[in-house]
């Protein structure tokens, strides 16, 4: 029999929604939702014994099996406190129905405070009572209870913000007695006492823990990991599809042992979010029996000594072409073999590198793990569920897991448990996840469940490709993620062909803040190339690599100064029946060259890609590029093809051009874009050559030299300096000869060295520019957050997500394209799943910013299809193309307020003119 003065047994935890049909028992009462997520905490740690010692080793300090026994118990009651707050009968009234049948009454006070924030207030000013008088936490009661109570207080908003954010201070003056009343405060005491009963009695108990020098800090940067636990237990915790509805009092024992522990253990299961076990299949040979001659990196990552299992990272500076990747992946399942991790997280500067890399992965990752562990491989994107493979990659526990876009078995190669892919958020917590870099820095900016995030990757070995291609705000944002990460017992390796030593030396004093070691005494020693850089806390070392022979090329640079020239150059390349890439630096002067080109040689010799395209003409365009000019183009398909192109063509897309043209550019993007210069054989291709269209190096220069000759592609680099000494190297040298001239190259434009050697006339605006990287700086020094501080509400942080960016630039706004036939609209796109998605272009805000005001029937119709989105239409700007004089227009209104005209062309993109 259950003694009914346990009055906690008369408050819900989760309730099935309210319907005509509804069953009034149709409920889980609160002391056994506790009960779940603590059963699903507990659950993770003791299967993941990496994750355990991350949070309770350097807090709780077990030594030996009661120790352990306690700090194990101490977590899991603290997860059983996480929604102490709903016992207040503000909460509970949410469902009068359900409150006055447990209670017989209902609650006049509105539910104006989130329960997570009457949960602090309670374990502030009560629950620490408690705790201290019967020493819950078997703490020396010798030592000062104030000091203790600040130290646990980060722990105890981990627990109370399980809902993605630190709890605050209810605001308006409401004090506890306002938002309890006296019976709810005692049943939630009750509760506790209950719990820290089931919990915390122990046949032998453990010694002291005593206060130390390093107490606050030690509990204030685990706190972050314990709060992501909180949210994953809760997550897991309230899937009613493994807890069912328990509106039947018992003894909290019985219910822990029959219901919650069992419940956890299959529910833990099928998340698939516990570690896999290594493949035995190790070194270049073992996961890539395909490579029979590995370069020298892949070789020697293979071999190297790693040194004592603790927190490393390894920065790899190596040519396109020589196998990075591939190195990265033997170096992180080495990692993960000793020790030092359990997945890893691929993070890359965009959507389209990351697709990229997904695919690439979508094999390799087979033989990382032992494949009965059924592995995941996560896409993290905002455009993910456009990616068919990783659609059909979706596995699900039960048919009762199948979501209506991903119904159907798995096809091909790759795996993805259902739980884990329903939300980016949850990406991290993958075996494998390949996203953008955001998807990362995220766990350090205040971006609501950011501690899942950062749970995730604590766990991974994180890596970093193209970690030269950042500004200055994610630069800064990317060396506080390394401190973090560090921090938190996480390993990292960071890729580049083309990464300048300030850069290098940066990040490490990132990584080396996190390790506890003194960043000013680190200074980075060598200028070879390639070259692997290992940080530890025993030392950092620089290790010289072999080139690799394969990488090894010399292409021809020519300098131009007038367009007239390229387009001559181009003219014989079609006639010689060559193809060739023009990269132009803005998306407008990319369209303006596209028509040139195309109206003097013909559009079957011209096509254009950039970005902005809807995004089913994007990836109709991609797919056309690829099969014209990769690794399988035929000659016949090749022969006499001019792209004219923008960024888009630097990096993920395996491109082989018999001819390089680009504007100017900094150093590591034109050794980027010449990167796509013959990188496969083929017949009577010559010495590769790269033709740079620039600005004249003759005299002095003009303040706006680069600006004369392109002033749109000044807003995109403003660093005229910086651009003038990459012109000048490239027309002294006349030439490129990877690997051997990387360094020379990077340092020779962005080395402290040379900085003085910018003309005069150029330097006040290399000073203004250098100043806006300062400020960028300083801005993302303000939005992080900071690893010593804890988990905690800090001013001017925890806002709306849109207000914390993982990037800065110019504000960008979604167009969703529709077409108007006079009766109806439409989306652009006709794809049969994904039209909405497929329908939207990003264009920058100064150029469209809202939508133009639409009266009669388009007004009408407009309003409703708006009520057919998930969103409204809040998010994006909403713009019919209707067909006028032989093509599709529109308007809108940019960021001035001033009516625009709207044109789309699917082989030219979207166009914005002032009406």
């Amino acid at each position: 029999m259950t003694d009914q003065s346990e009055n906690y047994f008369h408050y819900w935890g989760k309730a099935a929604p309210l319907t005509n049909n509804s069953d009034q028992r149709s409920y889980h009462l609160l002391a056994y939702h506790c009960l779940d997520v603590a059963a699903v905490g507990r659950t993770l740690l003791m299967k993941d014994h990496f994750l355990y010692e991350k949070i309770i080793s350097p807090t709780l300090q077990p030594n030996d099996d009661s120790e352990k026994n306690r700090a194990l118990a101490i977590i899991t009651h603290l997860l059983a406190l996480h929604d102490i707050g709903k016992f207040s009968g503000r909460f509970q009234n949410l469902r009068p129905d359900i409150m006055k049948n447990l209670q017989g009454r209902t609650c006049e006070n509105e539910y104006t405070v989130y329960h997570d924030d009457m949960g602090r207030l309670l374990f502030e000013e009560d629950l620490w009572k408690r705790a201290w008088a019967d020493n819950w936490f078997g703490l020396n009661p010798a030592d000062n209870p104030n000091r203790w109570r600040i130290a646990w207080r980060p722990w105890v908003f981990a627990v109370t913000g399980h809902h993605g954010k630190p709890p605050e201070k209810p605001k308006n003056n409401l004090t506890l007695n306002m938002l309890f009343d006296a019976g709810d405060r005692n049943s939630a005491i009750a509760f506790a006492e209950a719990s820290a009963g089931l919990f915390l009695k122990m046949p032998s108990p453990p010694a002291l823990l005593g206060f130390s020098a390093t107490t606050l800090t030690e509990f204030n940067r685990t706190s972050w990991l314990l709060a992501g636990l909180a949210v994953l237990s809760d997550w897991i915790g309230s899937d009613s599809r493994h807890f069912h509805f328990c509106s039947e009092p018992m003894p909290l024992e019985k219910y822990w042992n029959t219901y919650a522990l069992p419940q956890a253990e299959n529910a833990v299961h099928d998340a698939g979010v516990l570690p896999a076990r290594v493949s035995e299949k190790t070194g270049i040979q073992g996961l890539f029996p395909k490579i029979s001659s590995p370069t020298p990196l892949q070789s020697h990552v293979s071999v190297c000594e790693l040194g004592p299992r603790s927190p490393r990272m390894f920065i790899i500076e190596e040519a396109t072409g020589s196998g990075k990747t591939e190195a990265a992946l033997v170096l992180a399942q080495r990692l993960i073999a000793e020790g030092n991790g359990e997945g890893i997280f691929f993070g890359l500067p965009t959507m389209a590198t990351a697709d990229a890399m997904y695919g690439r992965m979508e094999q390799a990752y087979l033989n990382l793990f032992m494949s009965e562990d059924r592995p995941s491989l996560v896409l993290a994107h905002s455009s993910r569920n456009l990616s068919k493979k990783f659609r059909n990659s979706i596995i699900f526990a039960s048919d009762a897991l199948i979501e209506p876009d991903w119904k159907g078995e798995a096809s091909g190669s790759a795996q993805c448990a259902a739980w884990l892919s329903d939300n980016r958020k949850k990406s991290l917590l993958a075996q494998i996840g390949v996203g953008t870099i955001d998807q990362a820095l995220m766990g350090v900016l205040p971006f609501r469940h950011q501690s899942l995030r950062l749970l995730g990757l604590s766990r991974n070995i994180l890596v970093v490709d193209e970690v030269h291609a950042y500004d200055p705000y994610v630069h800064k944002v990317l060396e506080t993620l390394l401190e973090f990460h560090a921090a938190q017992g996480g390993s990292a390796i960071l890729l580049s062909a083309t990464l300048p030593q300030k850069q290098r030396q940066e990040l490490i004093v990132g990584f080396c803040k996190g390790l506890g070691i003194d960043a000013g005494a680190v200074k980075v020693q060598k200028s070879d190339y390639p070259l692997i850089t290992c940080v530890s806390r025993e030392a950092v070392s620089e290790i010289p690599i072999d080139r690799c022979e394969q990488t090894h090329r010399t292409i021809s640079v020519e300098c131009v100064y007038d367009p007239s020239v390229v387009k001559a150059i181009l003219s014989n390349i079609i006639k010689e029946g060559r193809c060739a890439c023009w990269v132009r630096n803005t998306v407008d002067d990319a369209i303006e060259t596209y028509r040139e080109l195309s109206s003097r040689f013909g559009q079957d010799h011209v096509m254009l890609f950039h970005a902005r395209f809807a995004m089913g003409d994007r990836l109709e365009i991609e797919h056309t590029v690829l099969d014209k000019f990769d690794k399988n183009s035929t000659p016949e398909k090749r022969r006499g093809q001019i792209l004219v192109a923008t960024q888009v063509v630097e990096q993920s897309l395996d491109l082989d051009f018999d001819l390089m043209v680009t504007d100017l550019a900094p150093m590591d993007l034109i050794i980027q874009r010449a990167g796509r210069l013959h990188r496969h054989k083929r017949e009577g291709r010559g010495t590769p050559r790269i033709i740079v269209l620039t600005p004249s190096l003759a005299g002095t220069p003009r303040a706006e030299w680069y600006s004369t000759v392109f002033p749109k592609g000044a807003y995109v680099y403003p660093h005229n300096g910086q651009l003038w000494l990459t012109a000048r190297i490239l027309a002294d040298r006349k030439k490129i000869t990877m690997p051997d001239d990387a360094r020379l190259l990077i340092e020779g434009v962005f080395g402290d060295d040379v900085q003085g050697e910018i003309p005069e006339t150029l330097t006040p605006a290399e000073l203004q520019s250098d100043g806006k990287d300062m400020s960028h700086r300083a801005q993302a020094n303000l939005n992080e957050l900071k690893l010593d501080e804890g988990y905690r509400s800090t001013p001017a942080q925890w806002m709306d997500d849109a207000r914390t960016p993982t990037r800065l630039g110019e504000p960008r706004v979604t167009v969703l394209l529709l077409i108007w036939d006079g009766s109806a609209l439409s989306f652009w796109s006709s794809h049969k799943e994904f039209a909405r998605e497929m329908s939207k272009v990003s264009i920058s805000e100064q150029k469209i910013s809202e939508e133009s005001g639409y009266g009669g029937t388009l007004g009408i119709a407009l309003e409703q299809f708006k009520q057919t989105l998930p969103d409204k239409g809040r998010w994006q700007v909403l713009v019919p193309l209707i067909w006028n004089d032989n093509e599709w227009c529109g308007c809108a209104l940019n960021a001035k307020g001033n009516r625009v005209t709207v044109h789309y062309d699917p082989n030219i993109g979207l166009v914005v003119n002032k009406s």
